[in-house]
C-alpha cells in the first residue's frame, strides 16, 4: 500500500482495509481537527489507487470493509469515485461496506441522485465532522 503521511480512521474502522485515495483534507481549517496541518490536499493518482486495490485483493482477504482515507474522500469527482468503487467491487467482492470521511462542502456538492449512486456502488457510511462556531461546544 502506498501510504503518505499519518493515516487516520474512525475507531469503528479498525478492522477495515485502509485505502488512501486522497492526501490531507480539502478543508483543513476546522478548529476541532489538526490532523492534516501541513498537508496540501490532493487526490492520489488513479494508477496508485488501483495498485493498492490489487494489493488488498491479494493480502487483505479477511477484512470485510474498506475505508477510503484521508480526510474528505467524498470530494473526489463523481466519475472518479465511481471508478474506484467499481474496482473495489470487482477485485474485492467479499467487501460488504465502504466508508469515508465527508464534510458539509463535499456533501453539498453532491446531488441526491449522486449520493444514491454512491450507495448503490458500496458506500455504506460517511463520517462527518461539523464545526459549530460556538466556543463552548
Amino acid at each position: 500500500m502506498h501510504y503518505e503521511g499519518n493515516i487516520i480512521r474512525p475507531p469503528s474502522e479498525a478492522d477495515s482495509i485502509l485505502l488512501q485515495v486522497t492526501v490531507g483534507c480539502s478543508r483543513n481549517k476546522c478548529t476541532f481537527c489538526g490532523t492534516y496541518t501541513g498537508e496540501r490536499f490532493r487526490i492520489k493518482q488513479d494508477s496508485i489507487i488501483m495498485e493498492d486495490i490489487a494489493f488488498a485483493a491479494t493480502y487483505c482477504r479477511r477484512q470485510r470493509r474498506v475505508f477510503l482515507c484521508d480526510g474528505d474522500a467524498l470530494i473526489i469527482p463523481q466519475k472518479r469515485l465511481i471508478t474506484i468503487l467499481s474496482e473495489i467491487k470487482k477485485q474485492l467482492p467479499w467487501v460488504t461496506r465502504v466508508g469515508l470521511y465527508a464534510n458539509a462542502k463535499s456533501l453539498n456538492l453532491k446531488t441526491s441522485d449522486e449520493l444514491k449512486e454512491l450507495k448503490a456502488h458500496g458506500i455504506g457510511i460517511a463520517y462527518m465532522g461539523l464545526e459549530t462556531g460556538d466556543d463552548v461546544t
